[in-house]
């Protein structure tokens, strides 16, 4: 494949401890996660620099196109859905304008889950790990007759919190605002962060015959977890609060919030060979979800932005290909794409310290979006190859609903805070756009390929889904759209030997983000979401690999990538020009101008078992987390290493295994603002079995 792609075994995911999108982040070289306000309840991904600014509620376009088992996941909300039995997960780096089309403007993730097999077979897997984290995994594949197979898999993973509550600490018992109750202190909690977590899926695969195959899927999840808290930095004033320790790992804060979170959904996917050479494939689904999310946006007991998050996400979607494969010289594929969904999300934003009240945003947004598109692969002589797509994409939506004050204590001061409150709002978006994509390959020898890329990709107009305080801040802006120009390298040889390098140059038009305008009519600032810059990221990816060692039975293998981007905001559109200066120039957020991975493993393989020992490594240089490239959102450098050791018996199928995560207990933060941060995991040890039958 001419495109820069990385592709992750199940078997690597199990054994790195992969447990959902956002732990998968740390597998791959230039890819990185975010959290702006609310935390850890609503993250996105970045990939080579690009997605860092996007929306954190449910109701966005993200930059990075999720897709589990070839269906797309429209909203962020999906990010939490978690891995078990995985077979692989592949990772498109940079825009893909033709066959995945609209919001891949950074690349694409797409999970693919174990399906049936021709006999028997399954496993179990348990494990238990630093802070009483225990997790359980298996699944069974039956064969139910000829061609036909079923398959359950299930997943329990409850614990695994490291953070420890301190309560309210110096603000207990104190009433900030006058005629406010005071703050009330929840005591201390140890091991706060603990999953609670459930999940199964069924498949049922049928191949009637070699012509003539249909895979159904069914999926749900439960997640009764505690919400990550952000801790407040020591010695820093936030809104008023000073904590009393830098401990990255406790948190102050007047309650401790939960989360409930179901995921369900169930799709189907069809093929038929018409022919020879010529294949129908049709890819339908439907996916929910429904989640209530409490926490705290600034890491302070004070009661100053606490949120509770209630969402409701709907979402159906299909697609059909035509496509022509055979050994002359033009292969194609046509198809057509449809997909609808509609999010009704609530707000609550408990503002007692600092307004004397509360205030609710009830939102409602549907999203319809239809596209046609083509791809053609030309071999214009038997080493060189031109493939060409179009895609063109209709997306309308319509955004609708009101911000208002519900005053529940009667001391309520929005109306001189925030005048512009009630808001009412009902606006409608429309708009198409044409993207594509040309590569010219090279092959000159049956294990070399030079390849050079244009495209065109783009990412979804829409609505803020944050809290609209005023009628400018719910109107729809456009796409954001760039120009990708990629030239790439690819060998593999004998032992395991390969070496992809990938340059890339990207040139972005109105990159979607927030900036400050004045509402209408007023001097008063909003927070408006909106197309607010060009933009252009660069750089190389490399990745390589080898077997340096096969001898009786010895084993060593090496594999490693990194990634060098350098982005850099060109214009930044503003009313207020003190933000122009604060922008201009600077990174995009989530864009670490070095990350890297590196992976030695060693087996020794005797007749009756094998012992294997792996040793892992990640660095990421900083990285600011905002857009405007203030000093307290930089996240500094860090490096992880991790080492497992697997002892597997051949003849029974059992194997034991022992793990270490963040070996030399590494403080690194997943977002940090000037007053508070979300911390990575701290040191883990754990040890566990698997039987495969």
């Amino acid at each position: 494949m001419a495109a820069p792609i990385s592709v992750i075994s199940g078997e690597r995911i199990a054994e790195r401890g992969v447990s959902d999108f956002e732990g998968l982040v740390e597998q791959i070289p230039g890819v990185s996660i975010t959290a702006d306000y609310g935390g850890a309840a609503s993250k996105v991904i970045s990939i080579r620099g690009v997605g860092g600014s996007d929306d954190y509620r449910p109701n966005g376009s993200p930059s990075v196109a999720l897709h589990v088992d070839n269906i797309y996941q429209s909203s962020n909300a999906f990010l939490i859905m978690p891995f078990f039995d995985v077979e692989r997960v592949e990772v498109l780096k940079g825009p893909q304008g033709t066959l995945y089309g609209r919001n891949s403007t950074a690349g694409v993730i797409n999970l693919i889950t174990r399906s049936k097999s021709d006999e028997l077979n399954g496993y179990v897997t348990g494990q238990y790990e630093s802070f009483d984290r225990g997790r359980l995994e298996g699944a069974v594949g039956i064969p139910i007759a000829p061609g036909i197979g079923l398959r359950l898999a299930g997943l329990v993973d409850q614990g695994g919190g490291f953070q420890k509550g301190k309560g309210a600490g110096a603000l207990a018992g104190v009433a900030p605002f006058r005629g406010a109750p005071a703050i009330s202190d929840p005591g201390t909690r140890d091991g706060w962060g603990d999953r609670d977590l459930f999940a199964g899926r069924a498949t049922l695969d049928a191949e009637f015959s070699a012509d003539t195959h249909l895979v159904l899927k069914l999926f749900g999840s439960r997640d009764r977890g505690e919400t990550q808290m952000p801790d407040s930095r020591g010695g820093v004033s936030n809104l008023g609060f000073v904590e009393p320790d830098n401990d990255p790992y406790t948190f102050y804060s007047d309650r401790y919030p939960n989360r409930s979170i179901d995921l369900w959904g169930v799709s189907a996917s069809f093929s038929q060979k018409l022919g020879e050479a010529i294949t129908l494939d049709l890819v339908g689904g439907y996916q929910a979800a429904d989640r209530y999310v409490e926490g705290e946006g600034f890491g302070t007991p004070a009661r100053i932005w606490d949120f509770n998050f209630a969402d409701r996400i709907r979402q159906h979607s299909l697609e059909a290909r035509l496509s022509h494969r055979d050994k002359g010289p033009i292969d194609w594929v046509i198809g057509g794409y449809y997909i609808k969904d509609k999010v009704d999300f609530r707000t609550d934003l408990i503002s007692t310290d600092q307004l004397g009240s509360t205030l609710m945003s009830d939102y409602d947004q549907e999203r319809e979006s239809k596209a046609v598109f083509g791809q053609a692969d030309l071999k214009l002589t038997s080493r060189i190859t031109l493939s060409g797509g179009l895609r063109y994409t209709a997306d309308t939506a319509n955004f609708a609903g009101a911000t208002t004050d519900t005053n529940p204590l009667g001391i309520s001061i929005v109306r001189i805070a925030l005048p512009s409150v009630p808001v009412v709002f009902d606006q409608d978006f429309d708009e198409d756009n044409l993207s594509g994509r040309a590569t010219l390959s090279f092959r000159p020898t049956d294990n070399t390929n030079l390849w050079a890329s244009f495209g065109k990709g783009y990412k979804a107009g829409g609505f803020d889904g944050s809290t609209i305080w005023s009628a400018v801040e719910a109107l729809p802006f456009k796409s954001e759209n760039v120009l990708a120009y990629e030239a790439g390298f690819k060998f593999s040889g004998a032992g395991g030997l390969f070496l992809n390098i990938d340059g890339f140059y990207y040139k972005f038009d109105d990159l979607q983000a927030n900036t400050t305008t004045l509402i209408p009519g007023t001097t008063t600032p909003a927070n408006v979401r909106t197309n607010v810059a060009e933009a252009r990221v660069y750089g190389v990816d490399i990745a390589a690999g080898a077997t340096l060692l096969r001898s009786g039975p010895h084993r060593l293998k090496l594999d490693g990538g990194l990634t060098l981007p350098a982005s850099k905001i060109l214009k930044f559109d503003s009313s207020n020009p003190a933000i122009v200066a604060v922008n201009l120039g600077n990174d995009l957020p989530a864009s670490p101008k070095f990350s890297g991975n590196a992976q030695a493993a060693y087996s020794y393989v005797a007749d009756a078992w094998t012992l294997t020992a792996t040793v892992d490594a990640r660095h990421k240089s900083s990285e600011f987390k905002r857009l405007n490239n203030t000093p307290g959102t930089e996240a500094p450098a860090y490096t992880l290493l991790n080492a497992r050791l697997d002892l597997r018996l051949t003849q029974s199928g059992l194997g034991f295994f022992v793990y270490g995560r963040n070996l030399t207990d590494q403080i690194y933060y997943t977002d940090i603002t000037a007053t508070n941060r979300l911390s990575g995991s701290p040191r883990v040890f754990g040890a566990g079995a698997n039987l495969q039958f």
